[in-house]
C-alpha cells in the first residue's frame, strides 16, 4: 500500500456514470464505481497525512474502503460529515493486498482482499437547505449561522444575535437555534429550556446539555438515545469530542454515546472511576483510577509516562463539562 500516497478527496461524479457491483469486481480494477453505505469508521494519522478505513456496503456485498487526506481540519471536518445511514456512490481503486505495510497497523488484517482506495464521493441524500449544502451550514460560525437563518426563515424574528449562543443544522434540515437564555427553538417552535450547549456529533445525533449536566436528545429518539439520556440523569462530569459523548455518573461509573474509532472497550474501566479526563499530547480520553490514568479505549499505556491530564476546561475539540 506504499504506492497509494496521501490525496484529498474530491466530490464530482458524473450523474450517468455506469455503477459496478462489488461482487462482481475480480483483481485490481480503477476507476470503477459503487453505490451503497458506510459503517466501521477507523481513522488513522501519519507524518504527512490522514487514512480513514470504512466498510463500504452495496446490494452485492461488502469491501474494505480507505480514504486519503490532508491531516487538517478541512479534511477532518469532511470525514465527521459522513452520515452511515445515508446512500453514496463512489468512485475508486480497487486492489488485492498482497503485503502488508508495518507503517500501516491495519494493513495486516486487509492481507489477500481486495480494498477500495476512494478517490471520489457523493452524498445522494438530499442535503441542501435553502440551496445550501448541509455539510457547508455544520462549519457555519454563529454570526454566518444567524444571518443565514434571518434571511430564509421567520426563526429568529424579534431576536437579536447577542441573544444568540449557538445554531446548529441537522442532516434532516432541521434548524436548532440555542439562546443565551437556555432557550432551544427547533424549527421555530420551543424544543426544550434550561440548556448551556449543543453538542453535534453527527447531522442525525445533537443533544443539549442541562445546567444540571443532563444530556436532551434534540434530534432523533431511539434507545441508545434513552441510554445516556439515562431518564434525564444529572451527571458528574461530561466530556465531549467530535465523536463522542462520555459522562461520569455520581456513582462513579461511565456511560457513553458515539463512534469509537479504533478501540477497545473494558468493562473494568466503565466501573469504580473516580474522573475522566483527556490527554492533548496523545489525543486521549482517559479514566482516573486509584489516582492513575488509563486510556479508555486502549489507545496508550500510562505505566510507566504520565503525560498532563486536562480533567476541566475546553482544548480544541474537547470540552469537559462539570
Amino acid at each position: 500500500m506504499k504506492d497509494i500516497g496521501i490525496k484529498e478527496i474530491k466530490t464530482n461524479i458524473p450523474n450517468d456514470a455506469f455503477v459496478s457491483h462489488i461482487e462482481g469486481i475480480i483483481g485490481n480494477v480503477k476507476n470503477v464505481i459503487f453505490e451503497g453505505s458506510f459503517s466501521n469508521m477507523h481513522v488513522y494519522e501519519l507524518e504527512k497525512g490522514m487514512i480513514a478505513l470504512f466498510d463500504f456496503t452495496d446490494k452485492t456485498g461488502t469491501i474494505p474502503a480507505l480514504m486519503f487526506g490532508s491531516r487538517n481540519k478541512n479534511f477532518k471536518d469532511f470525514l465527521e460529515s459522513i452520515i452511515m445511514t445515508h446512500t453514496y456512490k463512489v468512485q475508486g481503486n480497487v486492489r488485492l493486498v498482497e503485503e502488508a505495510d508495518e507503517q500501516l497497523p491495519f494493513s495486516k488484517n486487509l492481507l489477500n482482499k481486495n480494498i477500495l482506495a476512494i478517490t471520489a464521493i457523493d452524498d445522494l441524500a438530499d442535503t441542501k437547505l435553502f440551496g445550501v449544502d448541509i455539510v457547508k451550514l455544520y462549519n457555519y460560525d454563529v454570526s454566518k449561522a444567524y444571518n443565514f437563518v434571518k434571511d430564509n426563515t421567520d426563526y429568529l424574528n424579534d431576536i437579536s444575535i447577542d441573544e444568540v449562543k449557538d445554531i446548529e443544522f441537522s442532516a434532516t434540515s432541521d434548524i436548532i437555534i440555542l439562546l443565551n437564555n437556555g432557550d432551544v427553538i427547533l424549527n421555530g417552535e420551543l424544543k426544550v429550556n434550561n440548556i448551556k450547549l449543543l453538542v453535534f456529533l453527527s447531522g442525525l445525533s445533537i443533544f443539549g446539555i442541562s445546567n444540571e449536566n443532563q444530556i436532551i436528545p434534540i434530534i432523533g429518539s431511539n434507545y441508545s438515545y434513552s441510554f445516556i439520556n439515562n431518564n434525564n440523569y444529572k451527571y458528574k462530569k461530561i466530556l465531549i469530542n467530535p465523536l463522542v459523548i462520555i459522562a461520569l455518573t455520581n456513582e462513579n461509573n461511565i456511560r457513553l454515546y458515539g463512534t469509537v474509532c479504533d478501540g477497545a472497550i473494558d468493562s473494568n474501566r466503565l466501573i469504580d472511576v473516580e474522573d475522566i479526563g483527556y490527554i492533548d499530547e496523545n489525543d486521549d480520553i482517559v479514566v482516573i483510577k486509584d489516582s492513575k490514568p488509563y486510556s479508555l479505549f486502549y489507545e496508550n499505556d500510562y505505566s510507566n509516562d504520565v503525560p498532563e491530564v486536562m480533567i476541566e476546561g475546553t482544548l480544541n475539540d474537547v470540552n469537559i463539562v462539570e
